[in-house]
């Protein structure tokens, strides 16, 4: 059981030694013996490498930006919830204000066709007055 778990070891320990370890510089002039396997090869130069880096660097930039617009975003969306719900109360509010602006619309026109009625009455009676004034003065006589 032991010399299993030796052999295992020994085993795992060996694969870690012939595994290819990423970037590595080569310097100009010097080579490299590339083990097959299933790792892609890309040579570049100075000038592409320093545009990747840039790049990559830009790339990071734009992800941190981009994570602040969309932060930004929920943010307004969660204020546009909250205006959305006071834009509601407040039509709730508004048509409350102009149902009673109609109810007392037509309590002031009930009330100045009332007036109006009462006018006439009172012009009548004191009409009826005058002439019952004048007829008791006449029949009086």
């Amino acid at each position: 059981m032991v010399k299993n778990i030796l052999i295992f070891i020994f085993l795992i320990s060996g694969f870690s030694v012939f595994a290819q370890t990423y970037p590595e510089l080569i310097l100009p002039g010097n080579s490299k013996t590339i083990e097959p396997g299933a790792d892609t090869l890309w040579i570049l130069k100075d000038s592409q490498v320093k545009k990747a880096i840039i790049s990559a660097k830009k790339l990071q930039i734009e992800e941190e930006i981009s994570s602040e617009l969309r932060q930004k975003v929920s943010v307004m969306q969660e204020k546009d919830l909250v205006k959305d719900s006071l834009i509601l109360d407040y039509k709730k509010d508004r048509d409350y204000y102009i149902n009673n602006w109609k109810t007392c619309t037509n309590d002031v026109d009930l009330l100045i066709k009332k007036q109006k009625k009462q006018k006439l009455y009172t012009q009548l009676s004191l009409a009826g007055v005058v002439i019952a004034f004048i007829a008791g003065i006449l029949i009086g006589k």
